[in-house]
């Protein structure tokens, strides 16, 4: 089985402006919620830099997800979040997002108060968090830029 290949290296096909987005978006969510669990996917319409307290999907706070020209912030679980300006979007039961313009969109006031609301109700584990890196790579056909 090959190693797992890094952020980094699931971004190369993207335009410098989504790579630096996310790898700055990531830095800046791990230097508030450290400790977490970082989920980097290899997905097939994107790839995701998404934070964990227990490791799996379920426990997904927040997610960077890299488009071919954008990156969005999704909440895993953001119909739960008291979202008054109604700047999340989507219509699901469950996920919703918005799109980041540039770092100042994770700095903004009212986004930082999101991502710590879901942080709030984000499950923990029992015990001690332990930090680190879950790779996963979807099977398929990839509709986005993918490796060459």
């Amino acid at each position: 089985m090959p190693a797992p290949i890094d952020l980094e290296a699931y971004l190369t096909p993207y335009p410098p402006h989504v790579q630096d987005l996310i790898l700055e978006g990531r830095e800046l969510l791990l230097s508030t919620y450290r400790p977490v669990v970082e989920l980097h996917y290899d997905a097939t319409v994107a790839v995701c830099a998404g934070f964990s307290y227990t490791g799996d999907l379920k426990g997904l706070f927040v997610n960077l997800a890299a488009y071919s020209d954008h990156v969005t912030l999704v909440f895993y679980w953001g119909a739960k979040l008291n979202d008054p300006e109604a700047r999340l979007k989507g219509e699901g039961k469950q996920v919703r997002h918005l799109r980041l313009v540039d770092l100042d969109t994770l700095r903004d006031p009212y986004v930082v108060r999101l991502i710590q609301q879901a942080s709030d109700n984000a499950p923990r584990p029992d015990g001690e968090i332990i930090e680190r890196i879950v790779n996963k790579v979807y099977a398929g056909p990839k509709r986005r830029p993918s490796h060459i």
